[in-house]
């Protein structure tokens, strides 16, 4: 079930956008500004963490809602199923509340029920709240498709303390997910420039050059003021780059070039190593994706900055540690992915290179 749409029009990413502590308590009220019954997708332990400092909000602003959770992956099936019984209920908004999988689920329902959504994050693991496209799978985990939307998302609301009392591994991963499109977006290009490039994407391009830099410098003093349960400057920050900033990098893009081998070889480990890698997550595996990206780059030498960097937030480094062992039956399985990609192109010598770059995850 293809869904991919070309539109013209660039989406910057969410109607609304509020970031700060309290967020939880005018939830209600924010909701409020788009349905009068609020159909509330969650993750059990997402909705275990905030539904005491939730749902008062929700009386107070008098939002009616149901609460439905959820824990499978984000597919078309999932998201017809779940708009049926939006549509049933009377509902009309959708409330994604939790990590990736759920904010991508909770714009697909609001797109097959034709009504908005609202997603309010319970870390910083991706952009995925505020993307006008959701990544699709197949019921059993496996890569499917991009269902990218004509609208915008109505709102993204981001509670800081949630953040905070997150696990620090979510955190890490963003912060890798959103420094991995500086690097994605140069794929196979050592030098960018305008005159070589679109304006949109050199446009993201020279917006993921500050990001990488502020990410860089202040990613590691956010992980651990977030290790310490602390709402600081410097993890307001990072929050605000690895939700909003990569955000709009990804839609100004809507969704293409922004991302190249690096998320590639992650649609790949969930197509073809669903089971062995399902403890990774997203920008753990983008992560260590980011040494083949490199290589084919040309960029080898910015490896090892990046692999210390990594090795600070406890991060993965290598295929092994994401549960994938490096075989050479399963780097080619993992290689031949990647070559019916749009972002290997043809010829022995971008094909030789793509080769080599299989075994700088090892």
């Amino acid at each position: 079930m293809e869904k991919i749409v070309l539109d013209t029009a660039i989406k910057f990413g969410a109607g609304r956008y509020r970031q700060g502590t309290g967020i939880l308590e005018v939830c209600g009220e924010e909701i409020r500004r788009f349905g009068k019954k609020a159909f509330v997708l969650a993750g059990p332990r997402a909705w275990q963490a905030v539904r005491d400092r939730l749902v008062p909000g929700f009386e107070a602003a008098r939002l009616d809602y149901v609460v439905t959770l959820y824990t499978g992956p984000c597919s078309y099936e999932a998201a017809a199923d779940y708009a049926r019984r939006c549509r049933a209920a009377g509902c009309d908004e959708v409330v994604g509340v939790g990590g990736g999988v759920i904010m991508d689920l909770a714009k697909a329902v609001a797109e097959y029920a034709g009504v908005g959504a609202v997603n309010i994050p319970t870390s910083i693991s991706t952009c995925a709240p505020f993307t006008c496209m959701s990544v699709m799978y197949t019921p059993e985990g496996g890569k499917k498709d991009c269902w990218r939307f004509e609208h915008e998302i109505d709102a993204v609301l981001v509670d800081m303390q949630v953040i905070a009392d997150c696990p620090i591994r979510y955190t890490a991963a963003g912060i890798l997910d959103a420094m991995a499109k500086r690097i994605e977006i140069q794929n196979g290009k050592p030098v960018m420039t305008l005159d070589d490039n679109k304006f949109d994407l050199y446009t993201a391009f020279r917006m993921t050059e500050y990001t990488y830099d502020v990410l860089e410098k202040y990613g590691p003093r956010a992980i651990e003021d977030n290790r310490r349960h602390q709402v600081t400057k410097a993890l307001e920050d990072v929050t605000f780059i690895n939700v909003a900033v990569t955000g709009v990098i990804a839609n100004i893009t809507k969704s293409f070039s922004q991302s190249a081998i690096g998320h590639s070889m992650y649609d790949a480990v969930r197509t073809h190593f669903t089971r062995e890698a399902a403890g990774a997550l997203h920008g753990e595996i983008v992560a260590v994706a980011l040494f083949a990206q490199l290589h084919y780059n040309q960029l080898d030498a910015q490896a090892e900055t990046l692999r210390a960097f990594m090795r600070g937030m406890d991060m993965p480094l290598t295929l092994a540690e994401l549960g994938i062992q490096p075989t050479e039956e399963n780097l080619k399985v993992l290689e031949d992915y990647l070559i019916d990609s749009s972002y290997v192109a043809p010829g022995p010598e971008s094909l030789a290179r793509l080769h080599e770059a299989m075994y700088t995850m090892q």
